[in-house]
C-alpha cells in the first residue's frame, strides 16, 4: 500500500489540463479560463458622473459661501447615452465647452461635456461652498487601462467577473473543456432506484450520489452505467467507457472477492495500473489507472468508501484537469469535543459535524463510521481527518477538516 499522499502526488501528476475551448460568456460561469485576458478599451469608456447633479467649471465655485452662494445659468441637460461630441440631445445644451458661469444638468453615468471639471449633487444646489477639481467624476481607465492583463489563466469564472468581461465588451471566452466522464457501477446486486426489489438485491446509490459529486464541479457524466459480474458483459462497459471519456469511474469489483474482476479486465484491456490499495479509511482498495492519455479510478463499491474516495482523490485530479489551479478543498483546523478514533497506519476520514462559535470551529463524529452508513454521510457536514501517526484524537484536541461544499 502507498500513503494517501504519495496516492495525490502521483494522481496530480498523471492529471494533465485538456484542451481549450471558445464559449458564449453566458455560458462560463464556473469554467476556468484558458488564457489571460486583456482588457480591448478603459473602464469607463470616458470620464461620466458619479450621481446626478449639475457639471460644472469648478474655479468658478471657489468664491461660493452659506451667504453668498453662486448663482448660474442652466443651459441644457445631458443625460446617459448622450453622445456629447455631436450635440447632447437637449435644448440648449449644445457642443462647445462649457463657459463661465453656466452649468448642465447631468445624470448618474452621462459624459462629462468639455469644459466641465466637476458634478455638484441636486441636493447641493445652490453651491454654498467651494467645489474640489473633479469632485463626482468617474474618470475614464480609472478602474482598468486599455491593454491592462485583468484575469489571468486558470481563473475561475464567477458572476463577478462576467461583470467586468461583459463591461469590457467581450461576448465569448476561451475556457478549459470540461472532462468527459462515464460512470460503471458492477455488480449482480444492483438495481435502480424505483424498481422493485427481490431477495438478495440492493438499489445502486452509487451511480446517482457520484453523478452529483460531479455535477458540483460542472460535470454532467455522459453515462451511468451498470454492468454485472459476468466477465464479458463488465469487459464491454470498461472498454466502451474508457474509449468514451477523458475519465472512467469504475464503482465496486477492486477488492480480493471471487467476482472483484477489475484489476484483470482493465490489464487485458491494456491499460496500466499505477497504484492498487492507498492506506486510508474508508476507500484501502482504491485503484488508479491509465490508458494511452485516460484516466482510470476503481472505487470502492461501499456507498460512503465511493464517495469520500471520489472527494478526495477524483474530484482533485477533475478540477486539475479542467484548468483549476486549486485542487484540494481548504483544509481548517477545529477542537474536537469527543474523541475521535483513527487507525494507525491508515489516513482516517471520519463524517463528522463542524460548528462555528465563540470565535473557534467545533467538531464532532455525525455518527457510526461504517462504510455502508449513509445515514452518518448524509447528516455530516465535514471530513474529519485523523492522520495515519494516530490512532486517536482526545476530546479538546485540534482536528483538521474539511467542509463539504454545501456545508461552507
Amino acid at each position: 500500500m502507498i500513503s494517501a499522499d504519495e496516492a495525490r502526488r502521483i494522481i496530480l501528476e498523471q492529471a494533465k489540463p485538456l484542451g481549450a475551448e471558445e464559449i458564449p460568456l453566458q455560458n462560463s460561469l464556473h469554467r476556468c479560463l484558458a488564457d489571460r485576458i486583456a482588457a480591448p478599451i478603459d473602464l469607463p469608456v470616458f470620464d461620466n458622473a458619479a450621481m446626478d447633479g449639475f457639471a460644472v467649471r469648478s474655479e468658478d465655485t471657489q468664491r461660493a459661501s452659506e451667504t453668498s452662494p453662486v448663482s448660474f445659468k442652466i443651459i441644457g441637460t445631458i443625460a446617459a447615452g448622450d453622445d456629447v461630441g455631436a450635440g447632447f440631445s437637449r435644448p440648449g445644451a449644445g457642443t462647445a465647452p462649457l463657459q463661465p458661469g453656466h452649468a448642465i444638468r447631468i445624470m448618474t453615468g452621462a459624459p462629462i461635456p468639455a469644459g466641465a471639471d466637476a458634478v455638484v449633487p441636486f441636493e447641493e444646489w445652490p453651491i454654498s461652498k467651494s467645489v474640489p477639481l473633479g469632485s463626482n467624476i468617474r474618470l475614464a481607465g480609472e478602474d482598468v487601462r486599455k491593454g491592462e492583463v485583468v484575469l489571468q489563466t486558470g481563473e475561475k469564472v464567477t458572476p463577478r467577473t462576467i461583470a467586468l468581461l461583459a463591461a469590457l465588451g467581450l461576448d465569448r471566452v476561451a475556457v478549459f473543456r470540461r472532462a468527459r466522464v462515464k460512470i460503471v457501477s458492477t455488480g449482480n446486486e444492483l438495481v435502480p432506484p424505483g424498481h422493485p426489489l427481490s431477495p438478495g438485491k440492493i438499489y445502486n446509490s452509487n451511480g446517482p450520489a457520484l453523478s452529483a459529486a460531479l455535477q458540483e464541479i460542472g460535470i454532467v457524466p455522459i453515462g451511468i452505467a451498470a454492468a454485472s459480474d459476468a466477465p464479458a458483459v463488465l469487459k464491454k462497459a470498461v472498454s466502451e467507457g474508457v474509449a468514451e471519456t477523458d475519465l472512467l469511474i469504475t464503482v465496486g469489483g477492486i477488492s480480493a472477492g471471487d467476482f472483484d474482476l477489475v484489476p484483470r479486465i482493465l490489464q487485458e484491456i491494456g491499460a496500466k495500473i499505477i497504484f492498487h490499495k492507498v492506506a486510508i479509511k474508508p476507500g484501502k482498495p482504491l485503484l488508479f489507472a491509465a490508458f494511452e492519455k485516460k484516466l482510470i479510478f476503481g472505487l470502492p463499491g461501499n456507498p460512503v468508501s465511493a464517495l469520500m474516495v471520489f472527494d478526495r482523490f477524483v474530484r482533485p485530479a477533475l478540477l486539475k484537469m479542467m484548468g483549476s489551479p486549486v485542487h484540494g478543498r481548504p483544509g481548517r483546523r477545529a477542537v474536537a469535543e469527543e474523541a475521535l478514533k483513527g487507525t494507525k497506519g491508515k489516513e482516517d476520514y471520519l463524517r463528522g459535524i463542524v460548528q462555528y462559535r465563540e470565535g473557534a470551529f467545533f467538531a464532532r463524529s455525525a455518527g457510526p463510521q461504517g462504510s455502508a452508513q449513509l445515514a452518518t454521510l448524509a447528516r455530516a457536514n465535514a471530513t474529519l481527518i485523523v492522520p495515519a501517526a494516530k490512532e486517536r484524537i482526545a476530546s479538546g484536541e485540534t482536528v483538521e477538516f474539511e467542509f463539504f461544499s454545501e456545508g461552507l
